[in-house]
């Protein structure tokens, strides 16, 4: 692998030391070439100086730093470190472009600059696996009274744990005396990138700068290219402006520029340059490319013994750079090319002379990976098995869930023959990762349960079963998943108390409280019983809240008894799922319940918690009822920007986006917005929904169509969805469906009222004051607008006037309708039919059009007029229904359009 950090070193030393499994750390502090000439990049280093120089007041921030590949990041962070003061500590580490990456890798990198004290008890941390210890550790030192610079490098290709790591910082930075750099491509990154979903989760936090690095510009292309007899407009051309690739083919002559293209030139460029050395130089740029970014100079000695001379050739012509103690390219790509001209027998021999040496030394764990990696590509299946595996393990210990993944991944590609015990547990650590880490695993534990059927291995067969149910859940695969739990229950029943049964039991419990299985009681009853014969306190706690949110979704009781258990589990859960699960479902209830107080509270403690324990996962899920919270408090912008969090983050499975969907869904059929077709496809199919999400997803479908004016489709809507659930549910759950079933202000017989805090029973039985007083006092106004426009032409005034305070156009339509109809249209005057409008605006609101159309702003127009801003918004908010546009912009170009037969009087 690579060196630690240290002094200066010389070639000459490099061959005879062993440097196996320990990190390099100032790799962004580059030594062995002169400082490269930074060129538009003066106002990043001015705004990193000042961030650093902001650490005196304590004020911590996070720099994300992105660009695409060799567009000069590195070189900005080397720049900026060589300016900072000395008595700021610096720490740096990269990540590896590696199948799979070492496990925190940029915190191992680091150790050494903390000091040995504390990089010990950091190290013990690691090396034990808890993680909850090493952030502990790791803030104390952090507040230690010293200022901190950290770098981490190239975090697009960040271990799990480390991106864990990095969202631990990010939301504790303004607390902390540190400056923590991170630079990453942002040209690799998609949707389901595993770096989004953090970029993501840090995008609400203060103290987050970020900062993009541009390609150069045709001058300063042209500055680097003086006196190189290059054509810089040509140059410009061919490399984008990409700092990289000017360099290195400005390296490469005239020559490879006149025959080149992107992006093959830049590989011909890098070999322009290898040509030119001997062919020991050449050996060893591509021992070096094989060993890895930032290789150990001890291990390129062994792969490529006369690698002693070599090294000096490659620092001396540029291919090679010197990173404290460990060696590598300039530039990731440069690595590639040398990669790429490798044929594969000579690769295959430099793997498996990198293998032979890092194997000769005591193995070290964070060598485990690399080890894995040289054997894998060696084509050593044993090796690659056995390093693979004691990787995995590690990366899956320490959090590093798609690492561990990818590892057994590559374990099992190098299965073959091996006896069916050990692939089944291969296939079954596979799938357990894949799932804690979004990727998914339902392939191999299907894969697993066959070959434990084939075992005869009831019991974890069983096991198997009901991890397989669990992900089905989350796919939204509910029938599949019920199969699943079933069988893995029919497997252990009759074989007495065991975990397997206690477990089969306590999934069943939970699986069935969705869909209001009468069987709930009995289930969680069992699992108590057979939890306690065992001792085992998490199944007690986990049926325990399983029972009582039986009861809290079909009676609205059991409420205490649900927050105990979930409580239990924050206090006694050591991983953490439990307790998450548990306070994801609470916030659930108190959201479908509107219950928002509750909620509140609910929320605030299940996402620090979550947080706390990094389970990102159920954070999600938990973000996006706090965008239906919001939605029922009118908090629309908020509600807003919390489902579109959670639905740019990638790898969430489907179950995590009914939520926020349906909350976008209906803020943009409240406002008029077009709609979106994704809350139609989520109820296509709705078996597959459980039933404990139908309610509220077939209720926003049938409000989605009233606010169009479709009152026939929202009593189908609603009346199909009461037909196929059934009435025997929970009436605050089927109470938005019974609303959609008679319509706001319809002629319908009133009902009974069971429960007078219920405003939707009381909406049903037409006390709308009394259910629009109960909705306000839960902090619920649209739903009491909504309620008062079955009453008196002052209620519906009042309604209408919340729709517009909210911004609910399409909803303040519908009461406008209602108001017409009962007080009929409103009398002509010959002077109105004198000025009839062609549009059908009103005096005043071709006014307001005439000023939109100048470019005026609402307060201009409302000091233009002698109105108020808010008057004026109600008038904008008419124009653009009337018009039938969307933006003032617009509006404007149809004022442009429209002729008048006359200037109409100014009103007051």
């Amino acid at each position: 692998m690579c060196g630690c950090c240290g002094p200066g070193f010389s070639p000459a030393a490099w061959s005879g030391r062993s440097l196996a499994g320990v990190r390099r750390r100032d790799r962004a502090v580059k030594t062995g070439r002169p400082a490269q000439r930074l060129l538009e990049r003066e106002a990043v280093l001015a705004q990193l100086g000042a961030l650093a120089r902001a650490l005196r007041r304590g004020a911590g921030q996070v720099v994300l730093l992105r660009g695409e590949a060799g567009v000069g990041k590195t070189a900005v962070i080397t720049g900026f470190c060589r300016g900072l003061d000395p008595a700021v500590r610096m720490l740096a580490g990269g990540c590896d472009p590696l199948a799979a990456p070492q496990p925190l890798g940029p915190l191992l990198d680091a150790l050494a600059g903390f000091g040995p004290e504390a990089a010990r008890a950091l190290g013990a941390a690691i090396d034990a696996g808890d993680t909850a210890a090493l952030y502990r550790r790791l803030l104390a030192v952090l507040r230690d009274g010293h200022r901190w610079v950290w770098v981490i490098e190239d975090a697009h290709w960040a271990d799990g744990a480390t991106l864990d790591l990095v969202r631990f910082l990010a939301r504790r930075i303004a607390s902390l005396p540190l400056l923590l750099v991170v630079s990453y491509r942002d040209d690799e990154l998609d949707a389901q990138h595993p770096l989004s979903v953090v970029l993501g989760d840090v995008a609400t936090c203060a103290a987050v700068c970020r900062i993009g690095l541009a390609p150069l510009t045709r001058d300063a292309v042209a500055a680097l290219a003086a006196g190189s007899g290059l054509n810089a407009d040509r140059l410009h051309e061919l490399t984008g402006g990409n700092p990289f690739f000017v360099t290195e083919v400005l390296a490469a002559g005239a020559a490879d520029l006149d025959r080149n293209a992107l992006p093959r030139s830049v590989s011909e460029a890098v070999w322009g340059r290898l040509a030119r050395l001997s062919a020991v130089g050449r050996q060893t740029a591509q021992a070096a490319a094989v060993c890895g970014p930032h290789a150990d100079p001890a291990l390129v000695g062994q792969v490529c013994p006369a690698a002693g001379a070599g090294l000096a050739e490659c620092l001396d012509a540029g291919v090679l750079v010197a990173d404290r103690e460990a060696i590598g390219f300039r530039h990731e790509l440069a690595r590639r090319a040398t990669l790429d001209r490798i044929d594969d027998y000579q690769r295959k021999v430099l793997h498996t002379r990198a293998l032979e040496a890092l194997a000769e030394s005591p193995v070290d764990p964070n060598t485990l990976a690399a080890l894995a990696f040289h054997a894998d590509l060696a084509g050593e299946r044993q090796a690659a098995v056995r390093y693979g595996i004691a990787a995995a393990r590690r990366a899956a210990a320490l959090g590093a869930h798609r690492q561990a993944a990818d590892l057994y991944a590559l374990v099992l590609r190098h299965a073959g023959t091996a006896p069916t015990e050990q692939k089944v547990v291969w296939l079954e650590q596979h799938a357990l990762a894949g799932y804690l880490s979004g990727l998914g695993g339902v392939s191999s534990w299907r894969e697993a349960i066959t070959l434990r059927r084939a075992l005869g291995d009831r019991l974890t067969e069983s096991d198997d079963l009901r991890w397989l149910s669990h992900e089905l859940i989350l796919l939204n695969r509910v029938s599949e998943a019920a199969d699943a739990g079933l069988a893995s229950l029919r497997l252990v029943e009759d074989a007495g108390p065991c975990p397997q049964l206690a477990r089969s039991l306590m999934h069943m419990a939970d699986f069935s409280v969705l869909g209001w299985d009468p069987a709930v009681p009995d289930y969680a009853a069992r699992a108590i019983t057979v939890g306690a014969q065992l001792g085992d306190d998490a199944v007690v706690i986990r049926a325990r809240g399983a029972a009582a949110l039986a009861r809290v979704l079909r009676t609205n009781s059991g409420w205490d008894e649900l927050e105990a258990a979930w409580r239990q589990a924050m206090a006694t859960d050591s991983r953490g799922e439990d307790a998450g699960k548990l306070g994801a479902d609470i916030c659930a209830a108190a959201a479908l319940h509107y219950d928002l107080d509750r909620a509140d509270h609910f929320i605030a403690d299940t996402l620090a918690y979550c947080r706390d324990h990094n389970l990102f996962m159920f954070e999600a899920f938990v973000v996006g009822i706090t965008a239906v919270v919001g939605l029922h408090r009118g908090n629309w912008e908020n509600a807003r920007a919390c489902a579109e969090d959670v639905l740019t983050r990638p790898g969430l499975p489907a179950l995590h986006r009914i939520a926020p969907r349906r909350a976008l869904t209906l803020i943009r059929a409240r406002r008029g917005e077009p709609p979106i077709s994704a809350l139609a496809d989520q109820v296509s199919g709705s078996s597959e929904l459980d039933q404990s999400r139908l309610f509220p997803v077939w209720a926003a479908r049938a409000e989605a169509a009233w606010l169009a004016g479709d009152d026939h489709t929202a009593r189908t809507e609603a009346r199909d969805a009461l037909a196929t659930i059934g009435t025997d549910r929970n009436p605050w759950l089927t109470g938005s469906l019974q609303r959609w079933a008679r319509l706001p202000g319809g002629t319908e017989e009133p009902l009974a009222v069971d429960d007078p805090t219920n405003p939707f029973q009381l909406e049903a039985s037409g006390d709308w004051a009394g259910a629009a007083a109960e909705w306000l006092r839960r902090g619920c106004p649209y739903e009491a607008a909504i309620a008062r426009l079955g009453g008196d032409a002052a209620a519906v005034e009042s309604a209408l006037a919340t729709f517009r305070d909210l911004g609910a156009t399409a909803a303040a339509r519908r009461a406008k309708q209602r108001l017409t109809g009962m007080r009929g249209p409103t009398p002509r005057t010959r002077r109105a039919d004198i000025h009839a409008d062609p549009d059908g605006l009103s005096r005043r609101e071709r006014e307001v059009l005439t000023l939109i159309a100048a470019g005026h702003s609402d307060a201009d127009i409302a000091t233009e007029l002698s109105i108020s801003p808010k008057t004026v918004g109600h008038h904008v908010e008419a124009v653009l229904a009337k018009l039938g546009v969307d933006n003032r912009t617009q509006a404007a170009a149809r004022a442009g359009r429209t002729h008048l037969p006359g200037n109409p009087d100014r009103d007051g």
